[in-house]
């Protein structure tokens, strides 16, 4: 490994933000910032029912918006949710995954912080120079870290050095992430937590004396909270069975990485490089909105696959997956939840094909 390269995945946030802006606006993509959607307004044509309108609050006061195919990508199945799609969310208990807020410090001597990590026999990581280092601490794990900390997760930023990005506290505190009041008082005690933390690291910890807190997320990191009732479930069977589907668009390799509250349901990853399993088209619609579809999280899983799928990867290719599935619906006049899934995998075939 060099200075500014590493075989390790990594994105600087700031910068996929606006890579993300440009390829959309200049497609002809609008953004509503400082929009929040507040309902959805349906047609009920006998047993199809389709989203005609989406109801937005903005600056403007409330705005109505039209179009003729629908995604939730918004982690929580808001849309989907507004439009009468049932869902499920957390356990068999009903509760949640746990979430973290994330935050960012700079003026770490990440080469001494790095020595010291090593000095523990701690090789988690195995970028051993350049800026780039990333070391954690799970409970039970048998990580080096682990007298000092609950939880525990530090990485380099691209073109930051020395500044690193924490994915922690946990907030085990709150149960339910489906409640706007508990996430509320979960963010309050996430500042209080992260400042006991850069505290402490500033403190206790080596190469990081000169130290400070940069920024704070500005929304709770929510691993888990709605799912909706899909066209077909995907499951911990399809998981251990490397599921394949003749409509699969997707793949997913990640662990069933389950952050829990009770405890006992962390996996361990029983993949095999080149092992996957596939999600198909089926669990990104449903079958009680004609023209909608869900990507992200929120797709139809349970509870234990979901923990498996929502890597930002995974997520990531079904928002493109998706965009194909969208295009075909157009071109061929047909509603999204009612295009033939196969036909929407050879044309995401097709198109990996002409790309690479």
């Amino acid at each position: 490994t060099r200075d500014d390269y590493t075989t390790m995945i990594w994105f600087a946030p700031e910068r996929l933000g606006e890579v993300y802006e440009q390829l959309y606006t200049t497609k002809g993509g609008q953004i509503l910032y400082d929009t929040s959607l507040v309902a959805a307004v349906l047609s009920d044509a006998g047993d199809e029912k389709t989203i005609t309108y989406a109801i937005l609050a903005s600056t403007e006061g409330l705005i109505a918006v039209s179009a003729q195919t629908w995604i939730d990508a918004s982690g929580d199945a808001v849309l989907s949710r507004a439009a009468g799609v049932p869902v499920a969310a957390g356990d068999e208990d009903g509760i949640n995954q746990v979430c973290s807020l994330r935050f960012t410090m700079g003026g770490i001597d990440v080469e001494r912080y790095r020595d010291y990590v090593l000095s523990l026999d701690d090789h988690f990581s195995p970028l051993v120079e350049g800026y780039f280092f990333e070391s954690a601490m799970v409970a039970g794990k048998n990580f080096k870290l682990e007298p000092k900390f609950r939880y525990y997760q530090i990485f380099s930023l691209p073109g930051k050095p020395g500044c690193m990005a924490l994915n922690c506290p946990h907030i085990a505190s709150m149960r339910t992430n489906t409640s706007g009041a508990a996430r509320s008082d979960a963010t309050v005690e996430a500042h209080a937590r992260i400042r006991r933390l850069v505290t402490f690291l500033q403190r206790m910890m080596p190469g990081f004396e000169q130290s400070y807190l940069m920024e704070q997320a500005s929304l709770l990191g929510v691993r888990e909270s709605w799912r909706v009732e899909g066209q077909t479930m995907l499951t911990e069977e399809d998981y251990v069975n490397q599921a394949r589907f003749d409509d699969g668009l997707v793949r997913g390799d990640w662990y069933i990485d389950v952050h829990s509250n009770k405890g006992g349901l962390f996996h361990k990853n029983t993949y095999e490089q080149g092992d996957y399993y596939e999600i198909p088209f089926r669990s990104m619609v449903t079958k009680h909105i004609n023209n909608l579809g869900v990507i992200g999280r929120c797709i139809s899983t349970t509870f234990l696959m979901q923990a498996s799928v929502r890597i930002i990867p995974t997520v990531t290719d079904m928002g493109d997956a998706m965009g194909t599935a969208c295009a075909l619906a157009k071109q061929t006049s047909t509603p999204l939840a009612q295009l033939d899934g196969v036909a929407v995998r050879a044309e995401v075939e097709q198109l990996k094909l002409v790309n690479s």
